[in-house]
């Protein structure tokens, strides 16, 4: 009796030393950083190294099946993960805790065969806090291209996030072996400082926006209503007021591919990198007026071309026929008190052209 009594002790303490030594999810970590941190642990991993033997054939072909629309798995995602069962089985982990802590995105996200953002200044700090890189949820979001904790640009990382399973492991080892583009990220950061500054201040505002929005239930119209506006600044209209690195490697190996007015407003976004998120961000404040004309001269230095007021803005959009309609007629469908046509500065002229 004391036997049997010791040994079900026994296995009753081995079970809850094998729960409390499962890494707990940190603050807004993807559900993939945190399943790789879990896999690392454990003698029998349940997730590889790499997931494809070809991964510059797997870019070109994800980048053609992508602009088709076509679905791919997402491992930020409990819903189809295809490596849950096996994470849930090995670790003894319950589907209601994986969901508490992993619920799901709540914003516009960026595509799993096109996301590739990271900070760096994240990733240092968690590698030396815990002795990994992990990534974060708000990386994934199409309407913050600015990490909100070090108000930096997200980089564009060389490494795509569906190409590996240990994706951050992956990013800040390129990033780190590669002092070209370790510079080339300086360098952005560096070169548009007056303008990252103030996209920051859009972000942050778009987020107490859609926290507001969020009590009647009207924040995904306010976050659809500036990326509406965000798709509109991507347009190739305004593409001489873009840094040209900004449209390197846009969603892969293949160039903006120049799909026709509909395809680029619709499509495009998904695809594009942080930097031209960026911009579309900082000329949607612009729009929004939440960026004054004073507040977009000052940063004419870091680039001349760059449209410094509403009026700037919409008298560009308006010479792609059919654009401008487009983007009203979308921005109808998410108007709010929080954001409408109406408290855009839309110059007269264009109002009344097309009866907004």
């Amino acid at each position: 009796m004391i036997k049997r009594t010791a040994g079900l002790w026994l296995r009753v303490a081995i079970v809850k030393l094998k729960k409390y030594i499962i890494a707990q999810p940190l603050a807004d970590e993807t559900l993939s950083s945190w399943m790789w941190r879990v896999n690392s642990t454990t003698p029998r991993p349940v997730l590889s190294h790499i997931r494809f033997s070809s991964p510059d054939g797997e870019i070109v072909t994800r980048d053609t099946l992508g602009i088709q629309g076509e679905r791919f798995a997402d491992r930020d995602l409990l819903v189809g993960n295809t490596f849950m069962e096996a994470i849930m089985q090995t670790f003894d982990i319950s589907e209601p805790w994986l969901r508490k802590h992993f619920p799901g995105f709540t914003q516009p996200t960026v595509p799993c065969q096109f996301r590739r953002a990271f900070c760096s200044q994240c990733f240092m700090e968690s590698y030396q806090q815990i002795g990994i890189p992990v990534s974060k949820v708000q990386w994934c979001y199409l309407t913050k291209p600015l990490c909100e904790l070090h108000g930096v640009p997200l980089h564009d990382s060389s490494i795509m996030f569906i190409a590996h399973d240990d994706y951050t492991v992956q990013a800040l080892v390129a990033y780190w072996d590669d002092p070209n583009f370790k510079k080339n990220c300086d360098l952005i950061r560096d070169a548009g400082r007056m303008k990252n500054a103030l996209a920051l201040k859009a972000q942050r505002r778009l987020h107490n926006v859609t926290k507001r929005a969020s009590r009647s239930g009207e924040s995904f119209k306010v976050q659809m209503f500036t990326l509406t506006l965000m798709r509109a600044m991507l347009m190739p209209a305004l593409h001489h007021a873009y840094p040209k690195i900004a449209f390197d490697y846009w969603g892969g190996t293949h160039p903006y591919t120049k799909l026709g007015i509909y395809g680029d407003f619709y499509q495009e976004i998904y695809r594009s990198t942080c930097l031209a998120r960026l911009y579309a961000l900082y000329y949607s404040a612009i729009a929004l007026g939440w960026v004054s004309t004073k507040q977009a001269h000052s940063t004419l230095h870091e680039g001349y071309f760059s449209p410094t007021s509403v009026d700037q803005i919409w008298s560009r959009l308006d010479k792609s026929p059919g654009l401008v309609r487009l983007i009203l007629s979308e921005l109808k469908l998410y108007e709010t008190s929080f954001l409408s046509i109406a408290g855009l500065e839309i110059p007269s002229r264009i109002r009344d052209r097309y009866d907004a």
